[in-house]
């Protein structure tokens, strides 16, 4: 279907402040065309007050006052919701997606104005993706304070220590302004609610703030921080300084100072990073930048266009003293106006205004009627500075509706107690992916089956303390037995590095399993690898004495056909066909098998254009093999095959030397002729 496309003399992409306020700018200047000339494209239908954001988490604000439809903000322009896509500069278009349900939309335009902002990188601290709490958005505020409160309702029911402390201790990670205002909205969440809670005593509540600098709030000076430091310890609040997490997992924060903190709760404020669109542009149009954010002159045109416009996070905006613009709310907003402003002078070819602007100051609140801050040079703290940061705040707050809103909310707050009603919006999760510490346990013997695991990196040992012991690495699977007989754990399964691991969910598994012949062939044949002990002894229970005694000589194949690892693809494919068979084991030149290679998968691989026929054997992707010795006893041999999906066996000397191949079918029909065949 092909993409409706509409055209505008100026697209502005962002909803942020400098979108929003930019496509204000250009309404006064358009007035009744704006909405012909002007579109703004934004992936979410509502502008967010982001300062505001911690409250939410604190449940101090409802989340809907936080935020301002961008419909009603940015009135008369035409308002697309949608992810971008593709930005072609030369053929003036962008092309985005509005929905799963719908096809992309493009946008044509004469200037473009990039206002993206930036995202939240987590991949720096493995485990931070699966297991860490953001602050960016206001389902992550929601999101926050719906597990806070989740947390406090386990403690409650819990008597066993150890995991009462884990479930009541959280962790923020960032001493900036994010970082410093979620502990303090936290802490006050936790103390006004915990009286609610009369078995959790208020002395097991832990809060820690880890900071990587030297003192806190580095934006406004190291008095206010040391000042801030102090109060947030007098209220209990644990302050570690020159401390950075390494990284998460579901039950504890591993520090580089070697600590370790028990805790189901780790929130993130730190780790901004370049908007992928924006990174796209750079590195297809060699766009000028400073370290991701888009260098422009004064006046927020891109170096070398004359078309092309940023602001706001994803924009590095000079100032007059040669340094580059903050990425915080204040200098956005000013600057998507002065934008506007320009993009106008621009078409009617009159001078454009440079963008100058000091800041008036910045402020925290530290939560307990205290905040912290620097307005025009004086600092403030206290009471008296808790008073001008919401009256600041109040005041930044764009729409009227929004400000009525929040002051009457912040004074209903001083009457009555937080609102601790749990409302998870948190979406029902089909694969997610898990982190784990050397030693995490995935589960224990007796535990409940609810997943099944591929690993994606990292190795687990999975053992069921009775003779069967077994490494798993990447690209290796475990779990699946329990969920295919519906029993409890038979094995304890545990990280012997740092692992991440997917996660199938049961349900999913099972309506995989039923509904898919190869799959469900595929996990039933795979799940033989963990039969307990006890099964693999039926095995031979069911085989005659005097078979399980013989020697795996007597039956192994002497001579077999093998492939070498440095055999082309065509040469492997002959050898198939002149030995009739549909499997081989993989030899180096010392005759030492390091793999099974089946047909079909050569086929699969040409088929799918990964290999050519010139492509080597050792190019390819092997299975692991099963090896026996010639003098192992066939009771040996079985109990191999009874944890392996394998049907035949290499045959192996002192040395490692493949001397032949051993079948089941041989011992089956073996056995078979002495009256009892293992099975």
């Amino acid at each position: 279907m092909p993409a409706e496309t509409y055209s505008f003399p100026i697209v502005i992409l962002g909803g942020g402040f400098a979108g929003a306020y930019c496509a204000r700018a250009l309404r006064s200047a358009f007035r009744e065309d704006t909405r012909k000339n002007v579109a703004l494209l934004a992936d979410q239908n509502a502008m967010l007050f982001h300062p505001m954001l911690a409250e939410v988490s604190g449940s101090s604000i409802t989340p809907l006052h936080v935020v301002n439809p961008l419909r009603r903000f940015c009135r008369g322009s035409s308002v697309f919701m949608g992810s971008v896509d593709d930005v072609d500069l030369e053929q003036k278009s962008v092309s985005f997606s509005p929905g799963p349900f719908a096809p992309l939309v493009k946008l044509t335009f004469e200037h473009l104005v990039l206002a993206l902002g930036s995202v939240v990188d987590v991949s720096r601290v493995p485990g931070m993706p699966e297991h860490g709490f953001l602050m960016k958005t206001v389902g992550d505020a929601i999101r926050l304070r719906t597990n806070v409160l989740e947390r406090i309702e386990e403690a409650s029911v819990i008597d066993e220590e150890s995991i009462r402390r884990k479930l009541l201790t959280f962790v923020i990670v960032g001493g900036g302004y994010s970082g410093v205002e979620t502990a303090g909205q936290i802490w006050d969440l936790l103390r006004d609610v915990q009286r609610l809670y009369p078995r959790i005593n208020p002395k097991e509540l832990r809060l820690v703030l880890v900071h990587s600098g030297d003192h806190l709030l580095p934006q406004i000076g190291e008095g206010l921080g040391k000042y801030c430091e102090l109060h947030l310890k007098q209220r209990g609040i644990e302050v570690r300084l020159k401390t950075r997490v390494t990284a998460i997992t579901a039950e504890r924060a591993i520090l580089n100072s070697g600590d370790v903190i028990d805790t189901n709760t780790v929130v993130t404020t730190v780790g901004n990073a370049t908007n992928p669109v924006i990174k796209k542009l750079i590195d297809r149009y060699k766009l000028p930048n400073e370290k991701g954010r888009l260098s422009t002159e004064a006046t927020m045109l891109i170096k070398g266009y004359k078309d092309l416009w940023a602001a706001g996070d994803c924009a590095a905006v000079p100032l007059a003293d040669g340094s580059i613009s903050p990425a915080t709310a204040q200098f956005a907003m000013r600057q998507g106006t002065v934008l506007g402003r320009n993009m106008v002078a621009s078409r009617n070819s009159q001078p454009l205004e440079p963008f100058r602007y000091k800041a008036l100051g910045e402020m925290a609140c530290l939560g307990h009627l205290n905040a912290v801050g620097k307005v025009l040079g004086f600092e403030v703290s206290g009471l008296l500075g808790w008073l001008m940061w919401r009256a600041t705040y109040l005041f930044k707050l764009p729409g009227l509706e929004q400000k009525m809103k929040v002051f009457f909310e912040w004074n209903l707050e001083l009457l009555f107690p937080r609102d601790i009603s749990l409302l998870n919006v948190e979406m029902t999760k089909v694969v997610g992916r898990v982190h784990l510490e050397k030693g995490d346990p995935v589960y224990h013997i007796g535990d409940a089956a609810f997943s099944f695991y591929l690993i994606e990196k990292g190795q687990v040992e999975v053992d069921d303390h009775a003779g069967s012991a077994r490494t798993l690495g990447p690209g290796e699977h475990f779990g699946e037995r329990e969920l295919l007989k519906n029993t409890k754990r038979q094995f304890d399964a545990t990280a012997l590095e740092p692992t991440t691991l997917i996660a199938l969910d049961k349900t999913t598994f099972e309506a995989l399993t039923k509904n898919s012949l190869t799959l469900g062939y595929f996990l039933n044949r795979s799940s033989v690898k963990y039969l307990t002990l006890q099964e693999r002894k039926a095995i031979l229970d069911r085989t005659s004495a005097s078979l399980l005694q013989k020697r795996v000589k007597d039956f192994m194949q002497v001579d077999p056909v093998v492939l070498r690892e440095t055999d082309s693809i065509l040469v492997a494919l002959r050898t198939y066909k002149q030995a009739g068979a549909s499997i081989l084991p993989v030899v180096d030149d010392k005759m030492r098998c390091s793999a099974w290679l089946r047909l079909d998968l050569v086929l699969d691989w040409l088929h799918q254009g990964k290999a050519r026929l010139d492509f080597t054997v050792s190019q390819l992707r092997t299975l692991p093999c099963l090896s026996v010795k010639p003098e192992d006893s066939v009771e040996q041999a079985l109990l191999q095959f009874a944890e392996s999906p394998d049907r035949e066996a290499v045959v192996e000397n002192d040395d490692g030397q493949l001397i032949g191949t051993l079948a089941v079918l041989n011992l089956i029909l073996a056995g078979a002729g002495q009256g009892r065949a293992p099975g």
